[in-house]
């Protein structure tokens, strides 16, 4: 196949990868991020490449008036192969731990200072402080954990598309 269909065709994945991701994106800060909900974005992506008003969809018309039949296969990639597996993302803190560790915290400081005799203050002080400092901290990591996990699972999902892109270009290189 012609070369300028091979290049129009590497420009157009980029385009296409891009939309992919940044829908991952916009829809990730609305709500959790599932493979599910993943594979419904890039059908929904996918769809520029069957419409003759989308770029893409201009091109693989035209690699279709040019060569039926590796339109066809391209066609079938982008249609039927074309899927999203799990992602595998590390755990995270549920959000009661917001309020477990900090009491945990509150809870030890507060032993610790009866044990050791304290007075009244001496021990509402060594309940309240570490309690209130542990607090920000684990919702810092709580939140630092999902959205390490977020970007994690974008990137893997992006990645996965790799296969497709070589395999429809082996398919308009010959």
């Amino acid at each position: 196949m012609e070369t300028t269909h091979k290049d129009k065709f590497e420009s157009l994945w980029k385009d296409f990868i891009a939309l992919f991701k940044g829908k991952l994106i916009e829809v990730s800060k609305k709500q959790k991020l599932t493979t599910p909900l993943a594979r419904l974005i890039l059908t929904d992506a996918a769809s520029t490449w069957f419409s003759d008003y989308e770029i893409n969809g201009r091109w693989l018309k035209k690699l279709t008036q040019e060569d039926a039949s590796r339109a066809k296969l391209v066609r079938d990639i982008l249609e039927k192969d074309m899927t999203l597996q799990e992602v595998h993302k590390k755990g995270e803190l549920p959000i009661i731990c917001d309020l477990l560790l900090p009491l945990a915290t509150a809870g030890v400081g507060f032993a610790v200072s009866y044990y050791l005799g304290a007075d009244r203050l001496v021990q509402t002080l060594s309940a309240l402080i570490p309690g209130a400092l542990t607090y920000p901290g684990v919702r810092m990591l709580r939140k630092s954990q999902i959205e390490n996990n977020k970007q994690v699972a974008i990137d893997q999902y992006v990645a996965q598309l790799e296969k497709y892109y070589n395999s429809i270009l082996s398919v308009i290189s010959f």
